[in-house]
């Protein structure tokens, strides 16, 4: 008999010791439930903020443009022919923003007298004048025809001898555009115009490439693509202006990506191998949109359904998919180690875009369905509202500007007046 009872004892204890747990830990958890949820910050001085608004410009820095002869200059039926179908066509737009008269770009920067000028800009078209080359050569990667002597020489010559200007700052306030992977060093005379500023869609912070970007002296600006800059395809035939949502259906791709190469192994140096997990693995995943190159009208139609984008390396960390993504409100997954983007001191990257580094990517499927949705329609809505007006076609000037008025020290507030 007494055994039995210091038997139930032992089970009053338990359940006692039992019960005592869930309602401390319901009472706790009522206290947290009932707890208020923390509001928004209010809103301070706009100069606290970063970034700063695009239209509160440093400073608004006049630009001159040398006119060079047709006898040494890439012809004006290449630019608008060959050379507008390539991803290297940078050089062109933006030469193209600062001579067009109507352009807003031209009348915000551009001086016709080059006394006034803070800086100059050389319309040097090197980019387009090997693209033509390689096409006509039937795509000999290693054919140059005669860059240095026809076209690098007698530009730089003209520049350096025919004006007074490149001598008065030693070359220090000239811009020069050098949009192709391995930036300046295509050129065997690049010694002629390094003391320029150079505008490049490669900014690379690993030691192996390190010296093809030059700190304090590059701008990393952003690549055209052949969706959007060659086809002209327009994101608002497909998207609602005001938010970036399909006019037909929903977002309903999880994640796409739609390029080279189904057979790279995990340690080949071309993307560092990261490639080879989305055609050997998540190609397999539900909601994963991942193949290789399809018909333009097929990729546009994905890119107005999908609700991320994988945006990784190739041979170099840049790649043109990334300002597809971008146009189309697909939130870019970047996976670059190392990578400088276009305009960091002035744009908030992170606010629109998801970060995955090589060692964790592996791990990309739980990483992107671990962001809750509040999270990833804010990145959207950021991504619709501002990062998308990073491209080419719409405010690099704005932020090249800026970072010229760094470089030459000019602090001269001014308001664009953008309206935004």
């Amino acid at each position: 008999m007494a055994t039995v009872l210091r038997f139930n004892k032992r089970w009053i204890l338990l359940i006692g010791s039992l019960l005592v747990f869930i309602l401390t830990c319901g009472i706790f958890g009522l206290f947290r439930k009932a707890a208020s949820p923390a509001p928004p910050l209010p809103f301070i001085d706009s100069r606290l903020y970063w970034p700063t608004p695009i239209e509160q410009a440093i400073c608004r820095p006049k630009i001159y443009v040398y006119k060079p002869p047709s006898t040494f200059q890439v012809p004006t039926s290449i630019q608008q022919g060959r050379c507008h179908e390539s991803n290297y066509n940078s050089e062109i737009i933006l030469h193209n923003q600062l001579t067009d008269p109507s352009s807003p770009i031209y009348k915000h920067y551009v001086t016709e007298n080059p006394e006034e000028a803070d800086f100059f800009f050389i319309p040097f078209f090197g980019a387009c004048y090997l693209y033509n080359c390689w096409a006509e050569s039937g795509w000999k990667w290693d054919e140059r025809c005669d860059v240095d002597t026809k076209y690098v020489a007698p530009m730089m010559d003209m520049v350096m001898n025919e004006f007074p200007y490149w001598k008065r700052k030693g070359g220090k306030d000239h811009i020069m555009i050098h949009p192709m992977d391995q930036t300046f060093t295509y050129y065997q005379n690049n010694e002629l115009f390094q003391p320029a500023i150079f505008l490049k869609t490669v900014g690379d912070k690993r030691e192996k490439w390190m010296h093809r970007h030059r700190y304090h002296r590059d701008i990393v600006i952003p690549s055209t693509t052949r969706m959007i800059h060659h086809l002209r395809a327009n994101p608002l035939d497909y998207l609602h202006p005001h938010n970036g949502q399909p006019k037909k259906g929903k977002r309903d791709i999880f994640v796409l990506f739609q390029g080279c190469c189904p057979d790279v192994q995990p340690e080949a140096e071309y993307s560092n191998g990261i490639r080879s997990l989305f055609f050997q693995y998540f190609s397999h995943y539900s909601g994963y949109e991942i193949g290789n190159v399809i018909s333009d009208h097929e990729y546009i139609e994905k890119l107005s359904r999908s609700k991320y984008g994988l945006s990784p390396m190739g041979w170099t960390l840049d790649t043109t998919r990334i300002w597809e993504f971008m146009a189309f409100g697909v939130v870019p997954v970047v996976i670059a180690d190392g990578i400088i983007e276009p305009f960091e001191f002035d744009v908030d990257w992170d606010s629109f875009i998801v970060r995955v580094r090589r060692d964790e990517v592996h791990r990309l499927d739980e990483i992107l369905r671990g962001i809750d949705e509040e999270t990833y329609q804010y990145k959207r809505q950021k991504l619709w509202e501002y990062g998308r007006r990073v491209g080419i076609e719409m405010d690099a000037w704005h932020f090249i500007a800026r970072e010229l008025c760094r470089m030459a020290d000019i602090h001269a507030p001014v308001n664009l007046e953008l309206g935004y």
